[in-house]
């Protein structure tokens, strides 16, 4: 009797062992010797956040870590940094998920890529240091100052402009053929007359600096730049979008009446292994998150209102809007199959090409 009393005794105990296991299989664990790799972006630099984002990180666990450049060593990193459009170009490998990463994407409405972690969400907004009424794209090519530039924006980074053009085109990919491209680029030749070509092939900070010198009337931004406690504006207002929209269902022009925030991953987490996750619930923690946003100048945007809901009653209500929109609206793009598109279209842009002569059929009404 004692014998079979002893193994019930030691059932019970090996049945606690793997509930144990089970419960404590999906908690964020820390690796103590973190090795921290990023993609470089000639854009925005995210290494000073990285590295104070590390450094609180490696307090507070009582870890070391090492932080390099990523060229062809991907396997060799615990996790890798960088934008969302060049981390997808590596190797998806399913991992392990704790569960306050995926309630955290689950209370945002996002879905994750296998081991691929959006961290930040990009919509287009226009920021400006005067009072100005909301306009329509139409509205927006005609303006003129005698004394400032009426946008300031830069085409350095390829991706970014593809993105630009896809929001307005509200399509997943860009249709140099489409009745659509030949208004969004007719009214962009337009806006061309009247931009900043100071700061044309300038980083994000020369155009961020533009702005604090009042040289433009409008400055393009994503929007999470609106939550940057040094940042003083007046107004904003999604990039404006044209007055009408194609329909192909009724084969002409329809007023358009709402201004939907597209939005496109940016900066990103890709996590190699799994027990190195405690960084990456690190980051998705509120009060991390709050103060990435508001004390580090690098436009990195909620995934949706759910993020910044401890603060909603300190924002604009119209960026309310966006916030509890944009999630909804997400493209991504395939940036290899639109380069050329994009040579095309700022050909145009800048005069080196006319409109007609990259449309192979611009008679649409005879198609």
């Amino acid at each position: 009797m004692k014998s079979i009393i002893n193994f019930k005794g030691f059932l019970i105990f090996c049945l606690l062992i793997i509930i144990s296991n089970e419960s404590n299989s999906n908690e964020c664990l820390t690796k103590k010797g973190l090795n921290i790799g990023f993609i470089e972006n000639s854009y925005i630099d995210y290494k000073y956040y990285l590295y104070y984002a590390l450094g609180d990180y490696s307090l507070l666990n009582d870890i070391e870590f090492t932080i390099s450049e990523v060229h062809q060593n991907a396997n060799e990193f615990d996790i890798i940094f960088g934008e969302y459009r060049d981390l997808e170009k590596l190797s998806f490998n399913q991992t392990q998920i704790p569960d306050k990463v995926l309630n955290f994407y689950n209370d945002n409405e996002i879905e994750i890529l296998g081991n691929l972690f959006p961290l930040d969400l990009d919509t287009f907004i226009i920021l400006s240091k005067d009072n100005n009424q909301k306009l329509t794209f139409e509205e927006f090519s005609e303006l003129y100052n005698p004394i400032k530039y009426t946008l300031g924006m830069s085409f350095q980074t390829k991706e970014d402009i593809i993105n630009l053009l896809i929001y307005h085109l509200e399509q997943p990919s860009i249709n140099l053929n489409s009745v659509s491209f030949e208004l969004i680029a007719d009214l962009f030749v337009k806006t061309y007359e009247n931009l900043n070509k100071n700061i044309l092939n300038n980083d994000f900070l020369e155009v961020y600096n533009s702005f604090e010198n009042s040289e433009n009337v409008h400055t393009l931004f994503s929007d999470g730049i609106l939550l940057n406690k040094n940042t003083g504006f007046e107004s904003f207002q999604l990039f404006p979008k044209s007055e009408y929209i194609w329909s192909d269902e009724h084969g002409k022009f329809q007023q358009n009446l709402e201004t939907i925030p597209f939005s496109f991953y940016g900066f990103s987490a890709y996590l190699n292994n799994f027990q190195s996750s405690g960084f990456l619930c690190y980051l998705i923690d509120e009060k991390v998150r709050l103060k990435a946003f508001k004390d580090f100048n690098i436009q990195l945007s909620p995934l949706s209102i759910h993020e910044v809901k401890k603060i909603e009653d300190e924002l604009p209500d119209n960026y309310v809007q966006i916030l509890e929109n944009k999630n909804k609206n997400i493209f991504k793009p395939d940036y290899s199959s639109e380069f050329k598109k994009y040579d095309l279209f700022s050909g145009v842009i800048f005069g080196q090409n006319q409109l007609d002569d990259i449309l192979d059929n611009p008679d649409y009404l005879n198609r």
